[in-house]
């Protein structure tokens, strides 16, 4: 819904490729993909700064 959205669109402004269904329920959820060192950090630093603003 409008969180999974919200959160989804932050990430993205961050630099992150999101995917989120659209259909429901699953459009609660968003996936998102990481597999490399380097992936993993850019992932945790960009959910650290979307998080300050939930």
């Amino acid at each position: 819904g409008a969180f999974a959205s919200a959160l989804m669109n932050a990430l993205i402004h961050q630099g992150i490729f999101v995917r989120m269904p659209g259909v429901a329920p699953l459009n609660r959820c968003i996936r998102i993909t990481a597999g490399l060192p380097g992936e993993l950090e850019i992932l945790a630093k960009a959910l650290e700064e979307v998080r300050k603003t939930f």
